[in-house]
């Protein structure tokens, strides 16, 4: 297609304008095909008066570097935005272009003096003469991002002006900044072009399955605990509120959670749920679980493994401890898993004086106190603990750096911050709140803002 617009352009510049008209319709068919960018041939070295003009058909306008005439009126209605005027550019037609499009030429070249003597605003902008991609061969995964690197020759060009683009967006898009999407699997070339029309290019290949997050939101509600079933309603509550804040973020692969809610897990029950929610998991999914339950230790039998949740199995308790618990997610759940433990010596399952099964890689937990504190002081019909962790994170509250992703670390801070500030105690005692997490002061990515 570029050489039939090369030689329609020489028989133009050979018979003149008039036989310009007659074939104009057909040459401006041919250059509409190229993406809304109007690319004057390499071989044209002039642009006849009103060649284009009333054309709003085009976005942008390369122009190639031995242009040496533009016509009168030859752009003008075109509605381009900028233009950069190759050095080689001798006579420029009044009105070529319209008055608001910013013209772009090199310092102390001859266009720069005819436009000064024209009277026409233009910017001074020095334009590579290369152009190069330095992360050929890019991978990515679906939704994963890359930055292209580039070098520009001469060193001191200009970068701001780059124009990136893709040749398939249903495998990779780009910003105007070059960073890249990527969307689904295949192999995009992506193109960086200057103002001047020097190019280079790049191949990016997006591979592999898109990350699935997916939530399992646990309560205990059916048993008798001591003198009163009271506190069963509070586990209820919680894994409503959590639920409903689910509903207002997006999970950090960017979409929303897959959220399951269960209720009088004992062990042989909570085994199966485990496996039925996260069926099919694999390395790079993320698995959210919040139990909200009593907990329980056995210190004085010293065994500090012991620690863990209380579970209902019809009207009476079970108990499941936190390496016991272990043992389920890294059995059925590949990938990383949240942890969120609601329930008393929740500490018990990162402090390392009580053998802290989930200090480990993959892990990420937010507990709600330290093995030795209380956290079922309550509001309403939920735990505190809760009723701060959604406060966080709805409206991304915790988000202290203001990027819309909110972190484990920085999670943790608000809801510990929110327990120092309130005696949720009786008897005289006070039961705050105190969260903690592993690992500490984590940037792991927990939710993000929709």
């Amino acid at each position: 297609m570029t050489e039939g617009l090369e030689k329609m352009n020489e028989t133009i510049k050979k018979w003149g304008a008039g036989l310009f008209f007659l074939v104009l319709p057909v040459l401006m068919l041919m250059a509409c095909a190229q993406a809304d960018t109007l690319y004057i041939p390499a071989s044209v070295d002039t642009v006849m008066e009103e060649a284009y003009a009333g054309d709003a058909g085009f976005d942008r306008l390369i122009l190639p570097p031995g242009i040496r005439e533009i016509g009168r009126n030859a752009f003008r209605g075109c509605g381009f935005d900028a233009v950069y005027l190759p050095p080689s550019l001798m006579v420029l037609g009044e009105n070529a272009f319209d008055s608001d499009v910013t013209i772009y030429v090199c310092p102390d070249s001859p266009v720069e003096r005819e436009l000064y003597r024209q009277g026409r605003a233009y910017t001074p902008l020095l334009l590579p003469d290369s152009v190069t991609i330095l992360n050929d061969g890019a991978e990515i995964l679906p939704g994963g991002q890359a930055a292209m690197q580039v070098t520009v020759e001469p060193v001191r060009s200009d970068t701001a002006h780059l124009i990136w683009s893709s040749s398939d967006e249903s495998v990779a898009t780009v910003s105007d900044q070059g960073v890249v999407t990527g969307v689904g699997e295949g192999t995009a070339v992506i193109r960086v072009e200057t103002l001047a029309g020097v190019s280079g290019s790049a191949e990016v290949t997006v591979a592999g399955r898109k990350s699935v997050c997916r939530a399992l939101l646990i309560a205990n509600v059916n048993y008798t605990y001591m003198y009163t079933s009271e506190c069963c309603r509070w586990n209820a509550g919680d894994i409503e509120l959590l639920r409903s804040m689910l509903g207002t973020v997006y999970a950090p692969n960017g979409e929303p959670w897959r959220t399951t809610v269960a209720y009088d897990q004992y062990y042989q029950k909570l085994e199966t749920t485990i496996r039925n929610t996260f069926a099919g998991t694999q390395e790079g999914d993320i698995s959210l679980i919040h139990i909200s339950s009593h907990g329980y230790n056995k210190f004085d039998e010293g065994n500090y493994h012991a620690v863990g949740v209380k579970m209902s199995s019809g009207s009476s308790m079970t108990y499941i401890s936190f390496s016991k618990l272990k043992e389920l997610t890294d059995r059925y759940i590949r990938g990383d898993v949240i942890l969120i433990l609601e329930t008393c010596y929740a500490g018990g399952a990162i402090e390392t004086k009580c053998g802290a099964p989930f200090r480990a890689k993959g892990y990420y937990v937010l507990a709600s106190c330290l093995y030795e504190e209380h956290c079922y002081s309550h509001n309403g019909d939920y735990n505190y603990f809760v009723e701060w962790l959604c406060d966080g994170v709805n409206g991304l509250k915790a988000d202290t750096n203001r990027d819309g992703a909110l972190s484990l670390g920085e999670l943790q801070t608000y809801i510990y911050n929110k327990g120092r500030t309130i005696n949720v105690g009786s008897d005289g005692e006070n039961y705050y709140q105190h969260s903690q997490a592993y690992p500490v002061n984590s940037d792991y990515i927990l939710f993000i803002a929709r």
